[in-house]
């Protein structure tokens, strides 16, 4: 006797099961987007209507074209359905809400069904942001500093903590400096006076602070190269406020006392030596310490 295989008892069986509850076999019902192409809003704003439309895919289909492809809406005070042609329809947002919409073109075809919200605002759906692809982990390398390195460091640190320093008592020398400066010429009794006055009412205030603020400066200790360049710029210091002070009493009455002028102008030029040689100093300490 020939054998059936169990397959094909299985197939028999399920077809027999079809036949009995429905008395025919059917041909399983289709989607039209097995036909047609839909395009719909899933959103619309209120107040405002947007286009459904259908545009055929499948041809070979003969009845395509005698469709009817108009949806209904579950909720015409939500969505309200505006047939333009069989194939065409406007969805005008009545109030805000979801509705559901039904296509249905006959039992050959399931029912076809979406949903549209109405919103009083547009919902803006951000791009997703693609993952940076990480960098590969490439092992930390440590370098240890050397000695000359180190103190490079440490070096380094000290003058900028000088600098730090220096920068809360600068105003009173640039204001001092700046101001004496202005009157760079001759001394006669036509010029005795403004010079004078410059020198009593700025400079000697401001260069007198300057000057104290300078003795309170705290180099580091440890450090000789830059208490070498801080007592230098002390001395120098000292001395241009002992010009400032002399010039400024020369001309205190209405005839200028020259003797005192020049040793002003002699003791301010030993002020300005000590303060290039400061400049020097700085120069070789940035030089040996920086490049």
């Amino acid at each position: 006797m020939k054998r059936k295989s169990l397959i094909y008892s299985l197939l028999l069986a399920i077809i027999v099961s079809i036949v009995s509850v429905n008395g025919s076999i059917h041909a399983a019902a289709r989607n039209i987007t097995d036909i047609v192409k839909v395009t719909k809003p899933t959103e619309i704003k209120v107040g405002e209507w947007k286009s459904y439309e259908i545009a055929i895919t499948d041809w070979t289909n003969a009845e395509v074209t005698d469709h009817d492809f108009t949806p209904t809406s579950s909720d015409e005070n939500i969505i309200k359905v505006v047939r333009k042609t069989q194939w065409v329809s406007e969805l005008h947002a009545i109030n805000k809400g979801t509705a559901t919409l039904t296509v249905n073109i006959g039992e050959k075809f399931e029912p076809y069904v979406f949903t549209v919200q109405v919103v009083d605002e547009y919902t803006v759906i951000p791009e997703p942001t693609p993952e940076p692809t990480p960098e590969p982990t490439k092992p930390v390398v440590v370098k240890e500093l050397t000695q000359a390195e180190i103190q490079a460091k440490i070096m380094s640190q000290d003058l900028s903590d000088y600098t730090d320093q220096l920068n809360l008592i600068n105003n009173y020398e640039n204001k001092a400096i700046t101001t004496i400066n202005k009157y760079n010429k001759i001394v006669n009794d036509s010029t005795r006076k403004s010079i004078f006055l410059a020198l009593n009412n700025t400079v000697v205030p401001n260069y007198t602070k300057y000057v104290s603020g300078l003795k309170n400066i705290k180099p580091n200790k440890n450090n000789a190269e830059l208490k070498e360049i801080y007592n230098y710029h002390l001395a120098g210091a000292k001395l241009q406020l002992e010009a400032f002070i002399l010039m400024r009493d020369s001309m205190k009455t209405t005839k200028i006392n020259f003797t005192k002028y020049n040793a002003a102008e002699k003791k301010g030029a030993e002020g300005i030596k000590l303060l290039n040689k400061v400049e020097a100093l700085l120069d070789k300490y940035t030089k040996k310490y920086f490049e």
